[in-house]
């Protein structure tokens, strides 16, 4: 999934390098990138998470380790950008941008359990995952020719993710498990981002971008104090969890900047 994300983006800058030719003839004054800009975009994002799950006392268990995260999932959303920067004679533009996006992420994973009884099979225990926001600040560097600029970028990106399981437990007559409860623990997660981008002006303020942006959060920390040691006879033996994830989310986004200061 995530060559393919990049694969897209190539073939879209490709494109976009191509025509450059003819449409920049048709321009008859430099374009100056120079100034604060403005910009809201859509995005395609695609959200991947590996981890380690343990007891809450910090030790491997059977049915702990059972939880342990290996999810991918796709959402959508939308965002503000803002953003300044200079464009300097020999073509070099250097910048830094801030943005914002709401994400609509969302995956649930189930555990099932694996004993030798007669809920084997049935579901143990339920994790539900959210991405609600992204937000990065980025130096920028990047080279403008005519009506396009192509850019790369790396900086520091934050998070709001939220994690919530839910405890079944094991019912006979008939035979089958239940949801009982259910702990939600939520993080604002601190990482590291870096991208690629491409700009092109449509007038003498405004311009078609777009982004590729990969953004990535190790060891992002969950707590469930009240998860149980099984569904069974251990069911009333609170063992709690503490997992560990590695959070990577990439990013496609299309949108439109408006530039103060910039022009034809």
């Amino acid at each position: 999934m995530t060559r393919l994300l990049i694969q897209r983006f190539l073939m879209i800058a490709a494109l976009a390098f191509c025509t450059k030719p003819g449409l920049a003839q048709e321009t008859t004054a430099p374009v100056n990138w120079s100034g604060t800009y403005l910009g809201a975009f859509a995005v395609d994002s695609f959200y991947s998470v590996r981890g380690v799950s343990k007891r809450g006392d910090g030790q491997y268990g059977a049915n702990a380790a059972d939880e342990t995260a290996d999810d991918s999932f796709r959402g959508a959303g939308l965002g503000l950008l803002l953003g300044y920067q200079h464009h300097y004679a020999n073509g070099i533009i250097m910048g830094v941008e801030t943005d914002w996006a709401w994400l609509r992420q969302e995956s649930h994973q189930d555990t099932l359990v694996n004993s030798n009884n007669a809920w084997n099979g049935m579901v143990m225990a339920s994790i539900n995952r959210e991405t609600r926001w992204v937000s990065t600040m980025r130096a920028t560097i990047g080279y403008g020719e005519g009506p396009l600029m192509v850019s790369a970028s790396a900086g520091l990106a934050a998070a709001f993710l939220a994690e919530t399981r839910t405890q079944y437990e094991g019912l006979t007559a008939p035979t089958q498990t239940v949801a009982r409860f259910s702990d939600t623990d939520e993080k604002i997660a601190f990482g590291w981002t870096m991208g690629v981008g491409a700009a092109w002006r449509v007038s003498e303020a405004a311009s078609l971008r777009l982004d590729y942006v990969h953004t990535q959060f190790d060891q992002v920390g969950f707590s469930f104090p009240n998860a149980r040691g099984g569904v069974a006879s251990s069911y009333s033996s609170v063992q709690g969890r503490s997992v560990s994830n590695d959070v990577t989310i990439q990013m496609i986004r299309f949108g439109l900047t408006y530039a103060f200061g910039a022009g034809l």
